[in-house]
């Protein structure tokens, strides 16, 4: 997640209104990252396309009530409520990755799917995976990747790469922030992190 918005005209934030912003989302986004939420449109057809599925997205909290995308060979463009923080023109949304494996533990594939949002104009891009039964019904979220900071300022990023099930876990492999990384730079230091599902929702186990 990128802390550096470009907002155009007289919405543009200062500094510290653009740090106040990410906090609130990190709050907005921490209520929400565990639990199931809305589902998309569950049906066999939308579990057998996730390129081609609708989503309700959060962009990892910058919009709490969430916005559809309906994906055209993965991707959308969804227009922004303007009149409202944050203020944005539109969101730019892109499956990046897609898993599949038994999750839930009932002997079918669920989808892992790794979404990113870019809301416009500005050069960001934030990160969230949504997790779908068999049947296309949402299970839930992994909690944001903010939670993983761990004492960097900035998130870790996804490898789209190694995001994968393994023995009923989610496994997504990811790059976080060194100490002299920079967002201009990018993360440089490899973690995987393993996640699994208690019923209610995604624990971190290692």
């Amino acid at each position: 997640m990128s802390l550096s918005w470009t907002v155009p005209g007289p919405r543009r934030s200062t500094p510290a209104g653009l740090l106040a912003a990410s906090l609130a989302a990190c709050v907005l986004a921490g209520c929400a990252a565990t639990g199931g939420g809305a589902a998309t449109t569950g049906s066999p057809a939308a579990a057998s396309d996730r390129r081609a599925a609708t989503y309700r997205v959060t962009c990892d909290g910058i919009v709490p009530e969430g916005i559809p995308a309906t994906l055209t060979g993965g991707a959308a463009e969804v227009p922004a409520d303007g009149s409202r923080p944050p203020y944005y023109d539109h969101y730019e949304i892109r499956l990046a990755a897609e898993a599949r494996g038994d999750v839930d533990g009932d002997g079918e594939p669920d989808a892992v799917v790794l979404l990113q949002c870019s809301p416009q104009p500005s050069n960001g891009t934030l990160e969230e995976v949504q997790v779908f039964a068999a049947s296309g019904e949402r299970l839930g979220l992994l909690p944001s990747p903010r939670t993983l900071r761990e004492g960097t300022i900035l998130p870790p990023l996804y490898d789209p790469a190694g995001l994968s099930v393994q023995d009923g876990d989610i496994v997504a492999a990811m790059r976080a922030y060194a100490p002299e990384d920079s967002h201009a730079s990018g993360p440089s230091l490899p973690i995987t992190v393993r996640w699994h599902w208690d019923g209610r929702e995604f624990v971190r186990v290692s």
